[in-house]
C-alpha cells in the first residue's frame, strides 16, 4: 500500500511503568523517535481541504504512563497493573484513545462507560487481594494495557493498536488487541463499511472465509469444515488494519477458534481487492 504522507507524525516510544509494588516511576531505556515531515495542504480523501495545522506540523506521539495511583504493596502477592496511554497533539485523539483503554482495561465484561481508570483498577487490586486473602487457587491478577501509534495511512489517517493483558482467576488470563484507523480531520474512526464500494460487502467476506477455511484446514486437518463451524462459526470481524501488505482481519481469542487457536489474522492483499475496496484506500 502507498501510503501518502499528508500528515506528518513524530512517535516517541517510552515505557512509564507502574505496579501494585512500588509508587515509583521508572522510565525505560533512551526512547526511539520517528519522524515523517508533513507536506503543503492537498485536497483530502473524502474532498475536505487540510489545514496547515493537520497537513504540515508535526502530528506528535508520546507514550507514557495513564492517571491512575495504586496502593504500595511488598511481595508476591502484590497485583501487577501497568497502563499506558498516549499522549498527542489531537485532544479528540486523545479523549478517543483513552476512553478505548478504559473499555480494554475491563477485560471481556461489557464495558461500563461510568467507570474512570482509577476505579476499573480499584476494582482488579480489590479483586486480586480477595484471591490471595481467600487462598483461592491461580496467582494475584494482573492487567497490562498499552497503546500504540502505527502511523500514517493516507492523507489524514492515523492507524492505531490498544493491546491489553489481563489475568483475574481462572484456569488462563485474556489478551485483547484492537486496531483503529481515525480521521483526524474529521474526528471519526473509520469503519470497514467505510472502505468499501457500494454492495462488495459480500464479495469482501468471501475473500475472508476463503482465507477461514484454508486457516481450519492447516490448524485443524481431522475436522471437517463443516463440523469446525457448528462450534467455531465465521464471522467477518471489524476489528482491521490498513497495513502494507494489505488489509488485515485480527480475530480474538475464541472468536472463530478455541483458547488454543490464539489470535488468528488474515490477510487479504490489496492487489485482490480492487473493485471492492474504495481506490483511495489501496
Amino acid at each position: 500500500m502507498k501510503a501518502i504522507l499528508g500528515v506528518g507524525v513524530l512517535i516517541v516510544s517510552g515505557s512509564f511503568l507502574l505496579t501494585a509494588c512500588t509508587t515509583e516511576k521508572t522510565d525505560s531505556a533512551q526512547p526511539n523517535t520517528a519522524v515523517i515531515h508533513g507536506t503543503a495542504p492537498v485536497s483530502g480523501l473524502s474532498g475536505v481541504a487540510l489545514s496547515p495545522q493537520s497537513s504540515t506540523q508535526y502530528f506528535k506521539v508520546k507514550s507514557e504512563q495513564a492517571n491512575y495511583t495504586l496502593p504500595a504493596c511488598e511481595g508476591k502477592n502484590c497485583p501487577d497493573i501497568s497502563i499506558q496511554h498516549l499522549n498527542t497533539s489531537d485532544d479528540w485523539v486523545n479523549q478517543f484513545l483513552d476512553q478505548k483503554i478504559r473499555g480494554l482495561s475491563q477485560g471481556y465484561g461489557e464495558f461500563n462507560p461510568d467507570l474512570t481508570l482509577q476505579q476499573i483498577v480499584d476494582r482488579v487490586v480489590a479483586g486480586s487481594n480477595e484471591s490471595v486473602q481467600k487462598g483461592w487457587a491461580g496467582a494475584p491478577y494482573t492487567l497490562k494495557v498499552q497503546s500504540e501509534s502505527l502511523g500514517p495511512r493516507g492523507l489524514h489517517l492515523l492507524q492505531f493498536k490498544v493491546n491489553s493483558s489481563f489475568y483475574t482467576g481462572g484456569a488462563h488470563g485474556g489478551v485483547i488487541s484492537q486496531y483503529y484507523l481515525l480521521d483526524i480531520v474529521q474526528q471519526r474512526q473509520v469503519q470497514l463499511d467505510d472502505l468499501l464500494i457500494d454492495g462488495q460487502r459480500q464479495s469482501l467476506r468471501d475473500l475472508v472465509y476463503d482465507a477461514f477455511t484454508a486457516w481450519v484446514k492447516k490448524t485443524s486437518p481431522e475436522t471437517e469444515l463443516k463440523t469446525y463451524e457448528t462450534t467455531w462459526k465465521f464471522i467477518l470481524t471489524q476489528n482491521i488494519e490498513l497495513s502494507p501488505a494489505g488489509l488485515v482481519f485480527h480475530y480474538g481469542q475464541y472468536e472463530i477458534g478455541p483458547y488454543s487457536s490464539g489470535m488468528p489474522e488474515f490477510t487479504i492483499p490489496y492487489a485482490k481487492l480492487s473493485g471492492i475496496i474504495k481506490p483511495e484506500y489501496l
